[in-house]
């Protein structure tokens, strides 16, 4: 971890591989320039690499990563972000590299950039705990890395105790603390549950709000429950299941109404793992909210990577409806042909921010609930 008093100075680079759409990659560098601005960096250089194939030893290439290294030179960069999940030993060839461009320099993948936005945003001890968790799962190899270094260090041998070496003796303290976080999780998912399970005796059925990263699910939480909850244009700015009470005239009955951590793409299983207990309210919901960007030209890879995600939780999706939100700035929607393609999750067209179609979202709510 790097301690600066400037604003963090970012370079993006992407690997562009046979038969990657480019206006897809450009999409790509164009959310990871978002996480940046999320982060509170700044990119100052962009860089993509053709390639037939992932290099097994840098990613990106060898002679293309000595070649940034310049740039990183003249831009004064801080951080380096590979665009991609990326294997841990790469990640550390790529820092050795260009540690001759800035000593200090940091190299992260898509993963751990987004872990350090959320390191950021965390604000209770599940969430923090939570991206402890994560942040171990994802570095625990590069741990390990910096153990083999530091036994090469010390002459080859490189033991700490009798027959211990350094990278056992890290490997060690990395299981330790991993057990040590998840026993404390563990705690904490048990109160979870049994609120839900309180709440669930006592017959209010749960809508949970769900959807890719600032597709706008607080701001329709906030519209439906009468709250002031955080809303910003960045990206995952919500870490914390928020639960509300939301009365239902026409059935006259309450339910609760959540709105979890927003969803994104290429994001590697055992982050997901890491937020299970966050996400119990979207896996124990009796009908979900799937906000979508109707206004992203890119809404329909968004809604897949969203229901990838559903399934790898094993999350049951038959009570579900999509809210295609932002209605008001998506100008080409083409209402009709949503309906039709989408049939079976009953879509919604509403504009959270300016309330237009909230009343028919209700209703529709209000048909669907068991």
């Amino acid at each position: 971890m790097i301690l600066l008093t400037h604003k963090p100075r970012f370079m993006l680079i992407g690997l562009v591989l046979p038969r990657t759409d480019k206006e897809r990659t450009l999409a790509d560098f164009e959310e990871a320039q978002s996480l940046v601005h999320t982060y509170g960096g700044e990119v100052f250089a962009a860089v993509s690499q053709n390639s037939t194939r992932r290099d097994q030893s840098t990613f990106i290439g060898t002679g293309k990563a000595h070649e940034v290294v310049d740039t990183i030179t003249k831009e004064k960069i801080d951080i380096v972000v590979i665009n991609d999940n990326v294997k841990p030993g790469q990640l550390f060839t790529l820092k050795k590299i260009f540690e001759v461009g800035n000593p200090r320099i940091e190299v992260w993948d898509r993963a751990d950039l987004i872990l350090h936005i959320f390191s950021k945003h965390a604000s209770t001890a599940e969430a923090k705990l939570q991206i402890k968790l994560a942040f171990m799962r994802h570095m625990g190899p590069r741990i390990y890395g910096m153990g083999m270094e530091l036994s090469q260090q010390a002459g080859g041998i490189g033991t700490v105790g009798i027959g211990e070496t350094n990278t056992e003796r890290m490997q060690r303290h990395w299981r330790q603390e991993v057990r040590s976080v998840r026993k404390q999780l563990a705690k904490l998912e048990a109160n979870r549950s049994n609120q839900m399970d309180t709440r669930k005796k006592s017959g209010l059925s749960t809508i949970s709000i769900i959807g890719y990263t600032n597709a706008g699910k607080t701001t329709l939480f906030n519209a439906l429950a009468s709250e002031h909850k955080l809303v910003d244009n960045a990206l995952f700015v919500t870490l914390d299941s928020n639960v509300s009470k939301l009365y239902l005239p026409k059935i006259q009955k309450e339910v609760y109404l959540t709105d979890t951590i927003g969803f994104i793409q290429n994001l590697p299983p055992q982050l997901i793992d890491a937020f299970k207990s966050t996400l119990m309210e979207t896996i124990r919901a009796d009908t979900l909210l799937h906000m979508i960007d109707a206004s992203d030209i890119w809404m329909d890879d968004k809604i897949q990577a969203v229901e990838e995600i559903l399934q790898d939780l094993r999350i049951d999706t038959t009570n579900q409806i999509y809210v295609f939100n932002k209605i008001d700035r998506a100008k080409n929607i083409n209402k009709q042909e949503l309906i039709k393609r989408y049939s079976a999750f009953h879509p919604q067209f509403v504009s959270a921010y300016s309330r237009q179609g909230i009343p028919q979202l209700l209703a529709a709510i209000q048909e669907l609930l068991p």
